[in-house]
Formats: C-alpha cells, structure tokens, sequence
C-alpha cells in the first residue's frame, strides 16, 4: 500500500509541475553577449538566457522569452507581468526597492561609440556633442550628473543606425557591446573611458526561489 502511495504521490507531483506556468524573461534582445537575436538563426541567446535556462530547468519550468523596451522592464517585473528581466541591468540601491537581483553575473560599465577618424569623446567634450544613451538606464544618470544632456532611446539599434547616418555624434552604452561593434565594424571606435557596474538579472520581490536557482547558475558558471 505505502509502494502504490509513493507512485501515486510521484505521479501527482510530476502533474503538478507540468501544470507550472512557464518562466517568463523579459529582454530587449540587443545587448550583447548577455542577450541578443542570432541573425543566422533568429534565436535570442547570450549568457543572461543560459543562466535563466538553466535556472528553469532546475525548477523544472519551461523558459518563455519576451521583447520588450528597457524602461518597460523593471517596472515589468516589479508589476508581476514577467519573473524575470535581463538586459545588462545595472544593481542600484534605488532599483532594490522595487525588485530584487541576483548575485552580480558581470562588473562591466559604459562607454563611448564614436565614428572612426572623428575625436574620441570625453565627458567635457561630450557636452557639446550629440550623445546618445538608452533611456532610463543608468548611464542616462551617469551622463546626467555630468553635465551632459543625452538624447534618450528605447532601442539600441535605432542609436547606433542614428549614429552611422551622423545623426549622433557618438551612443554611451555597455563597454562590452562597444568593443564589440568596433571590433567587427572599422568604421566604428571605443573611447578610453569605461565605468565600473555590477549587472544582475532583476526578479520580483520575495521570490526566493527562484533567485537561488539563479545565484546557483551564476555560480556554476563561474566555476566553468
């Protein structure tokens, strides 16, 4: 009897998982290595998608992907619309008060994109200049507080297209994403200047859980 008991108890927490809802992610799909579309394949992918893959298998849920623009993100989460929000997102005191992050995933910052050939830009020379930033972010602070007013965007690729066409004159976004583009692209350079942050994947408040099924991804990745 305890035998049949046990399958049964087996069988109906096996159900009960399956009846779980998906996990849902929120990016913006173009922040590089973290989460980005493969054009090859169209899959979005990056490190932030590993680690929340990761923690979904070991919650044993599926991992629903959605797009969405950075500033609609944390206020996303915080809301309950999604569990999760990853777009090279920047852990602030400020920013904890309305959701709750993992352990850092990366300590990386901003930096200037520029066009190739033109002055590098600095922070004094950035006033006089058309810059660029995403909106909300925190390089939209950090610009601010140094005097420089950006001109805020919602998407990255609608900024670096502005740029090329010489419509900006230079775009302020994550270091690791700039080095990138002007590694693959000559007509395109990275200033000196970067600042230091630690990025964290956002989840709502409370859900312990899941956090520790991330931290535990985050983890093991470093070990890799």
């Amino acid at each position: 009897m305890k035998r049949h008991l046990s399958i049964a108890a087996l069988a109906l927490a096996a159900s009960a998982m399956a009846a779980e809802p998906p996990l849902v992610l929120i990016t913006t799909t173009d922040t590089p290595p973290y989460s980005y579309r493969d054009e090859a394949t169209g899959e979005i992918v990056g490190l932030e998608i590993d680690i929340a893959r990761a923690a979904a298998a070991k919650l044993g849920r599926e991992l629903e992907i959605r797009k969405a623009k950075f500033p609609e993100l944390l206020p996303m989460v915080s809301a309950g619309k999604a569990d999760m929000a990853a777009s090279g997102i920047t852990i602030t005191e400020g920013r904890l008060q309305a959701v709750d992050f993992t352990v850092p995933y990366a300590v990386e910052g901003g930096m200037f994109l520029y066009r190739t050939g033109e002055p590098m830009p600095t922070m004094i020379r950035a006033e006089r200049l058309r810059v660029a930033t995403m909106d909300a972010s925190t390089y939209d602070f950090y610009l601010s507080t140094h005097g420089i007013d950006p001109i805020r965007y919602d998407s990255y690729p609608r900024a670096l297209a502005d740029l090329k066409a010489r419509r900006l004159d230079a775009v302020f976004f994550d270091s690791c994403a700039v080095k990138l583009l002007a590694e693959e692209d000559p007509e395109l350079s990275a200033s000196r200047l970067e600042t230091r942050e630690n990025f964290g994947i956002a989840l709502g408040k409370g859900n312990t859980r899941l956090k520790a099924a991330l931290d535990e991804a985050i983890a093991a990745r470093r070990g890799q």
